[in-house]
């Protein structure tokens, strides 16, 4: 049987287009060009002989007969990407890949690795760091790591831990002197990391946003850490990202006390069961994160 089909890059530069409403995020999506998307659109809607969308001064809009197409081929395109997946599961069994942002990796991923690699040695493990959320639809990610409050479309999440947020510093720079309270941070430079949201939300928290300036540099994902180590001032860590530096005496922490805010997910393909290897990493990790727990609740640090 011939089956009568449009052209199937016309289909996914459709379907992209209208999960997220959007010709500039699709082309994202597809790695191609704003002007590729339209002109696979407008050549379906020729072939169809239909109109799927309707362009407005802000960006367009599905119509009824284009909300209905895009269910079946949203359907049709998660199927395929699930027969592949598994196809590819089966071909490379032992191998799996965790996409991990590059702050955790880096941090607390790697560092505690080795019980693992040495424990499962059959399982070829594959880290990618990045910080985005992880598509899966694009990606070849079995899983994946996040910071956030858990609430991500179209995934399944798993919270593996809260995270505790305090200043940090090097001992280096209080040089014996020790802290009482929040509103002695003003004596100090704060490192900022991508923005100063983070500070300013510990400070009002604190109750000392009047009293602490929030001035201070910024630097790109856990570099602040890195500074703060090489006592170039006060950064805001986590008891996952600043274990070990708190263990080694690279970083202390000089204030009691803690917030909680969000924390790290384990996140999957949504609707989609665990493979073997999945399922190792999925029991390795929650047992290896709560030893880290367990030793910052019983550490002075606490």
């Amino acid at each position: 049987m011939v089956r009568k089909l449009p052209s199937l890059n016309a289909m996914r530069a459709f379907e992209a287009a209208g999960r997220h409403e959007s010709f500039s995020v699709a082309a994202d999506e597809l790695f191609v060009t704003h002007a590729a998307v339209s002109r696979h659109i407008r050549d379906l809607e020729a072939w169809l002989g239909v109109q799927l969308f309707v362009r407005t001064g802000r960006g367009v809009n599905l119509t009824a007969a284009g909300e209905k197409y895009l269910t079946q081929l949203t359907i049709a395109f998660d199927g395929l990407a699930g027969a592949t997946r598994d196809l590819m599961r089966d071909a490379e069994h032992g191998a799996l890949t965790v996409s991990v942002e590059e702050a955790f990796a880096s941090r607390w991923l790697v560092p505690h690795l080795g019980g693992f690699t040495t424990a499962h040695p059959d399982i070829e493990l594959s880290i990618d760091p990045d910080d985005d959320l992880v598509n899966f639809r694009s990606s070849t990610a079995d899983l994946a790591i996040r910071y956030g409050m858990g609430e991500w479309p179209d995934v399944d999440v798993e919270l593996l831990v809260q995270v505790h947020i305090y200043p940090v510093c090097s001992p280096d720079l209080l040089k014996g002197r020790s802290l009482s309270s929040a509103d002695e941070l003003n004596a100090f430079t704060l490192l900022h990391e991508d923005s100063k949201q983070w500070w300013a939300h510990w400070l009002r928290a604190e109750g000392v946003s009047d009293a602490v300036s929030a001035k201070g540099p910024m630097f790109q994902g856990h570099l602040a850490l890195e500074a703060a180590e090489a006592a170039h001032g006060f950064a805001l860590g986590d008891h996952v990202l600043t274990e070990e530096a708190l263990r080694e005496g690279w970083l202390i922490k000089p204030l009691p006390g803690y917030h909680t805010q969000g924390g790290y997910y384990l996140v999957t393909p949504r609707g989609v069961e665990d493979t073997a290897t999945v399922q190792v990493f999925r029991e390795w990790i929650h047992s290896e994160m709560s030893q880290t727990e367990a030793w910052f609740n019983k550490s002075p640090h606490s």
